[in-house]
């Protein structure tokens, strides 16, 4: 067998190589309809009854609310993503990225200069309590969970690649401060799970 850097005549291929942790952006507004892909990408509805990533019962847990501070036409917010109608609703007006910036480990430099970070969130102890007759007790839910805030994280970060924008994401938070940004941040009985910052590449 030959080995090759990419599979032959894969336009997946060709993202997944494109794809690189982006953490310094232009001060540059991103499309709304860039941002509206990016949120499908997380957790879009195919129109087929199913969504962009794979889901555990197809439960679909994930809520993906998106912390907008340059996009175009957009007024800076919490906005929530709607699966079903596939579009965005403000949630809470403001310009939240400090705060959200400074709930992390090593992203407080520069997250906040992000045109938005999208923060995917999910009910565990609901999940849990779904299969809480598979083993391990208590802790299968939590697991598909992950599993599935991984997929759609990495959706998002293949389709910023496919249109030129960066993207990193960034999970070395601390949840309690995460809580406390905004009532309005996470659905509730969620916890954050992974963030993905977005914008236009400064390199």
């Amino acid at each position: 067998m030959t080995a090759t850097t990419t599979p032959i005549g894969s336009g997946v291929a060709e993202v997944l190589s494109a794809r690189r942790s982006v953490r310094t952006f232009l001060d540059a507004p991103v499309d709304p309809a860039e941002l509206t892909a990016l949120a499908w990408a997380a957790q879009g509805d195919t129109g087929d009854g199913h969504r962009t990533t794979p889901s555990a019962g197809e439960r679909w847990p994930l809520a993906v609310t998106s912390v907008v501070r340059n996009v175009g036409g957009t007024a800076p917010g919490l906005w929530r993503w709607e699966p079903d109608a596939g579009r965005s609703t403000m949630v809470a007006a403001g310009g939240f990225g400090p705060a959200l910036a400074a709930c992390t480990v090593d992203a407080r430099d520069w997250l906040a200069g992000a045109a938005a970070v999208l923060v995917l969130s999910a009910d565990l102890e609901a999940a849990c309590a779904a299969f809480a007759t598979e083993p391990p007790a208590w802790e299968r839910g939590a697991r598909y969970v992950w599993l599935e805030a991984g997929a759609a994280a990495q959706n998002v970060a293949l389709q910023a690649a496919a249109t030129g924008l960066g993207a990193v994401l960034v999970a070395a938070f601390d949840d309690d401060l995460v809580h406390r940004v905004h009532p309005a941040l996470l659905p509730e009985g969620h916890d954050p799970l992974v963030m993905v910052a977005v914008g236009h590449p400064a390199i």
